[in-house]
């Protein structure tokens, strides 16, 4: 995937509705660079390892215990 250049990241804003003044945009750019970062990572495949729901034992959370 290609880095946006800093004028991609204003037209994306500009398309979005927001314009913004001068003194912020630099602020928005460093921000969607780290959005952008996440956002990869959220997407990339990850080990059933990683996600502790499958060790659910239900046993453990029936009546009367605490």
């Amino acid at each position: 995937m290609t880095t946006p250049s800093d004028d991609d990241i204003i037209q994306l804003a500009h398309q979005a509705g927001l314009e913004l003044p001068a003194e912020y945009r630099s602020e928005l750019i460093d921000a969607y660079r780290h959005v952008r970062r996440m956002a990869e990572r959220l997407s990339a495949p990850r080990p059933h390892g990683d996600e502790p729901a499958h060790t659910f034992v239900p046993t453990v959370f029936g009546p009367g215990k605490e």
